[in-house]
């Protein structure tokens, strides 16, 4: 097959987040939905909850392909009410019935496990929907499989409706005209659509304007992920978007999905504080945007960069100066997967110093108190949610600043992989890092006659690109392995290259003046400062690495 057969025959996928190349959301004549939807709706002490459920009753989406779960989570004081106007498949759970847990993610994630709907439509229970509302967030997931959309919503602080009247103005399809929604409150999502061109631009970054209050996304997007995170009692609807983004959802924001907010939103009265809640615990889940993490060498639940290698008994003398030296890099947002035989590891009687695995042995307990190295038997299929996985051979050496260059080449522009020519290496053992939700996206598309690889490259790109922009080798022909591994600090490395460029021999005095005059303007002091820096720098290191760096 030619390649351009091959193209033609391709299923179309969405590249990046630009879902408007695939479909704009104008539906074919006379086209009517087939995916079933299940809406949950979490309620705590609601009283608003009557006039939700008459919108939805009022929907025009086929009543046989729509189900609504309310999540009672008032602990059995002030019991919900359903009320009159309610769809036809409508359930009630309780949920001091049926758990012991409590908030809107605990909840969720209940309704969510006692559904089927290939499409899951998160909504709050003060939220009244118009007509339309539902067709017009399922329709994306009928023609882009990773749809998650984001409704429209109307901020009303006052409101002097019946659930009867709600229910008639929505079947009339007049709701809409009760309020001027241009001098309504605009929630701050709106910038951000402005700024991405609806998010056609965003590379699914801006994953955050995906809340719960009106949002869906489909059950097969959903399944890989792992779930509400049931120990967040705000923001989980934050947490549950970038799982969703890194699961390869394609972000949508669905303008003709348009409801009543009923009362100003959280943020809008309590943004400060929420924001310095949910920051502490988003810092733990979510990778990205980096500037949450205040903190460098920490260990964080949702890494930056997992890197999977494996380690055999004819190799592993590589392996612990390999994995020190990526535990020492300048960017320390990192876990490793080592995996190896560990299995067959035991604690019976041996002769260790001449037993095949003793290598082994000693790689275990070097690296057994450190939880950033984690032990496995077999390589992982996914990293899923570190944002990237970079798989490299035991045998490569890098430096204390090839994670960050690996990752500033990745990140940056958002490529989907790049592969960088390894020394010593074969293109099989080549170091790769990955983008993981491109990865989760691609998987579905995988045939035999298409691999991984290549559509990773339909998504975002796949690159070759040369070792020394990773700073790589081959640590196969290093002599000096049981040398002490030390973090490099790159402004001492700048700071030397440059104390040593003034102080050539060859430089003549007035030269000496001009290099002297440049590096004061780069470092806002004199050559001397920068001498005194230099030393100051050293003087922190070992002795025998402070020796040979001042050439002693």
């Amino acid at each position: 097959m030619t390649d351009a057969a091959a193209a033609k025959t391709a299923p179309t996928i969405v590249s990046r987040n630009r879902w408007r190349d695939v479909f704009d959301g104008t539906v074919p004549e006379g086209w009517e939905p087939t995916m079933t939807v299940s809406v949950i709706i979490p309620a705590y002490k609601s009283k608003t909850l009557e006039y939700t459920l008459a919108s939805l009753a009022a929907q025009d989406y086929p009543e046989d392909l729509l189900e609504v779960v309310v999540l009672d989570d008032g602990g059995g004081e002030e019991p919900v009410v359903l009320g009159e106007f309610i769809p036809k498949n409508t359930r009630l759970i309780r949920i001091h019935e049926v758990s012991d847990g409590w908030g809107r993610s605990n909840a969720t994630d209940i309704g969510i496990k006692a559904t089927t709907g290939d499409i899951i439509y998160w909504c709050d229970s003060d939220m009244i929907l118009f007509r339309d509302n539902v067709r017009q967030h399922a329709k994306w997931g009928h023609f882009i499989p990773e749809a998650a959309t984001i409704g429209e919503k109307a901020f009303i602080e006052e409101w002097d409706y019946t659930p009867e009247e709600v229910y008639n103005k929505v079947k009339a399809g007049t709701i809409g005209d009760d309020y001027d929604r241009s001098t309504l409150y605009e929630h701050w999502s709106k910038k951000i659509y402005r700024d991405t061109d609806d998010l056609n631009t965003s590379d699914g970054r801006n994953y955050s304007t995906h809340m719960g209050a009106c949002a869906t996304v489909t059950r097969a997007v959903y399944d890989r992920t792992f779930g509400q995170d049931t120990r967040l009692h705000l923001g989980e609807d934050t947490e549950i978007a970038y799982q969703l983004w890194q699961a390869g959802a394609v972000f949508i924001p669905a303008h003709d999905a348009v409801g009543y907010h009923m009362g100003p939103g959280t943020v809008q009265s309590q943004g400060v504080q929420v924001a310095w809640h949910n920051d502490v615990h988003f810092a733990q889940r979510m990778a990205i945007p980096r500037y949450r993490r205040k903190a460098d060498n920490r260990i964080w639940e949702v890494p930056l960069l997992k890197v999977v290698t494996e380690v055999t008994p004819e190799n592993a003398k590589y392996a612990r100066p390999a994995i020190d030296r990526l535990l020492n890099n300048t960017q320390t947002d990192v876990h490793v997967v080592l995996v190896g035989p560990w299995s067959q590891l035991h604690e019976e009687r041996r002769r260790m110093l001449v037993d095949p695995m003793n290598e082994l042995y000693l790689v275990k307990e070097w690296f057994r108190t450190d939880n950033r190295v984690i032990f496995a038997e077999e390589k992982p299929e996914s990293v899923f949610p570190a944002p990237f996985r970079i798989d490299m051979p035991i045998t490569v050496e890098v430096t204390s600043e090839s994670l960050q260059a690996m990752y500033v080449e990745m990140d940056k522009p958002w490529i989907g992989a790049i592969r960088y020519f390894t020394p010593g290496h074969d293109n099989d053992e080549a170091v790769t890092i990955w983008n993981s939700a491109v990865v989760e996206r691609a998987r579905p598309y995988v045939t035999a006659e298409r691999s991984l690889e290549d559509v990773v490259a339909q998504i975002a790109g796949f690159e070759w690109h040369a070792s020394e922009a990773a700073q790589l080798a081959d640590l196969r022909e290093n002599e000096h392995l049981d040398e002490k591994v030390v973090r490099v600090d790159p402004e001492v490395a700048r700071l030397r290259e440059q104390l040593r460029e003034a102080r050539r021999p060859q430089v003549q005095e007035s030269a000496a003046r001009v290099v002297a005059r440049s590096l004061n303007a780069r470092t806002g002091g004199t050559a001397g400062r920068i001498a005194r820096g230099v030393n100051d720098k050293l003087d922190g290191l070992p002795a025998r690495v402070a020796r040979k760096l001042r050439g002693n």
